[in-house]
């Protein structure tokens, strides 16, 4: 009966509420595989979209991939975004180039790199929270997969009981539903499920469009995928349970960033018992009031 439950919910089960964190504890981390970072860092459109993104949303860490670009320093990326640090995996020839931005909010130590990978112990300074990064760009052409997947597996087992956020283009899908094809490579797909799973990781969702690539054939054979996600562990839900993982619109290039968000705007609700008059209008009130 609903008076039941009612009376269950209000008066025995107090609701357990996650723990609330102000703004000044909150972490923002983009994730953007920008296809190339044009052909001058400071007059590039991409570059400029970048700098309003991470200024309008004060991330404090952002991740980019695929820059191809083997000439800019930290000195460099550190002057066009008025960032504190940055670091910097130069790409080979046009393939891959990673880059890590962060600002002044925190302290980031970099364990290990490679060409698909950033490794990362980061310290939020205004709540002390320490976490391992994750930042991957997946090889987008699966021969690296496996080794990429055990680098991260050894990280995490490095870094236990510390929280774990993972994000980036990981080149993959984890099920039918993250992409518009039919040609689906379920072996691959059950692969990087494993791989997920074998870290002690999970997807954190999406809010906004569903898809975050494309390849860009609109008038004959489009296709669309989930290939840029954010995965995290129980440790990290543990400390940040209203993180929250934004899709934004692919603007340049054929991926969307996306934009990691653990900023709450949930507010602890009274534990107060209010009586319903309409109650007394149930047949079996007399009986369930006498036994409560």
């Amino acid at each position: 009966m609903v008076i039941v439950d009612m009376l269950i919910s209000s008066s025995s089960i107090p609701p357990i509420n996650p723990p609330f964190r102000s703004a000044t504890d909150a972490m923002k981390l983009i994730g953007w595989n920008c296809q190339g970072k044009g052909r001058s860092l400071g007059s590039s459109k991409k570059m400029d979209y970048l700098t309003q993104l991470m200024s309008s949303t004060r991330a404090q860490v952002t991740f980019v991939s695929e820059t191809r670009s083997s000439k800019c320093t930290s000195s460099h990326l550190n002057n066009r975004f008025r960032i504190d640090g940055s670091f910097v995996v130069p790409s080979v020839g046009l393939s891959g180039g990673l880059w890590l931005l962060w600002n002044d909010e925190v302290q980031v130590s970099i364990r290990f790199s490679s060409q698909h990978v950033i490794l990362a112990v980061v310290v939020h300074i205004a709540s002390n929270v320490e976490f391992a990064l994750i930042c991957v760009y997946g090889d987008p052409h699966h021969r690296q997969t496996r080794v990429i997947w055990d680098q991260i597996s050894n990280f995490v087992q490095d870094n236990q009981g510390k929280p774990v956020v993972c994000l980036g283009d990981l080149n993959d899908i984890m099920c039918d539903i993250d992409t518009t094809s039919t040609n689906v490579n379920k072996y691959r797909m059950r692969s990087f499920c494993s791989y997920v799973k074998k870290c002690g990781l999970f997807d954190l969702g999406y809010s906004g469009p569903a898809y975050t690539w494309t390849n860009k054939r609109f008038s004959s054979s489009p296709i669309f995928e989930r290939l840029d996600r954010c995965l995290a562990n129980t440790d990290w839900c543990a400390i940040y349970p209203h993180t929250n993982v934004f899709n934004l619109p692919i603007m340049f290039g054929d991926h969307a960033p996306i934009l990691v968000s653990t900023e709450s705007k949930f507010h602890k609700p009274k534990q107060s018992f209010k009586f319903e008059n309409w109650w007394t209008l149930e047949n079996d009130y007399q009986n369930i009031a006498k036994c409560s």
